[in-house]
């Protein structure tokens, strides 16, 4: 009898483990080329917070393409996304992008694709009124071969920044 309970329970024991499912570990992720065009992406940002676009022009490419986060706006190519910058930096001091977390881009079927997407906070203070503005923002970057940025969309409530900026007590 002690036989059959040590059998059945041995037998019980090897149904319930043998119904557990196959553990796979996640495939490999080749983060290569990500953190390449994220680089370039943080040098932008820091060119951007020390006011220097001369450094910036390296960093793009050519034929970017810029989607500007002020409602109605149209894309602008290369001299609109300078002249964008370079309105933001006559506008702004102190200009900070803090609590800054950085994230690969994917294609439609989940893999990362080079591309790079950051959310953060921009804090800046206003050169005509000393207003300090801050504002959580969001942004997308798009490389081509050489590592420069395609294309970048940016999110944030620029209208509201323009008009927290301008407000006088």
């Amino acid at each position: 009898m002690k036989i059959f309970k040590t059998s059945i329970l041995v037998l019980i024991a090897t149904l319930l483990f043998s119904c557990q499912p196959v553990v796979e570990s996640a495939p490999e992720i080749d983060l290569t080329t990500y953190n390449l065009n994220l680089a370039t992406a943080q040098k932008l940002f820091a060119s951007f917070s020390t006011e220097d676009i001369e450094s910036q022009k390296p960093l793009l490419c050519p034929g970017i393409t810029h989607y500007s986060p002020f409602y109605g706006s149209e894309p602008s190519k290369l001299e609109g996304f300078l002249a964008a910058s370079k309105a933001w930096m006559d506008n702004f001091d102190e200009i900070t992008y803090s609590d800054a977390k950085w994230f690969p881009g994917t294609d439609q079927s989940g893999k990362p694709d080079g591309s790079v997407m950051t959310m953060g906070k921009w804090t800046s203070t206003n050169t005509a009124t000393g207003n300090v503005i801050t504002i959580n923002a969001f942004h997308t970057f798009v490389f081509n071969a050489k590592n420069q940025i395609h294309e970048t969309r940016d999110f944030f409530d620029a209208s509201g920044v323009m008009a927290a900026a301008m407000k006088v007590d």
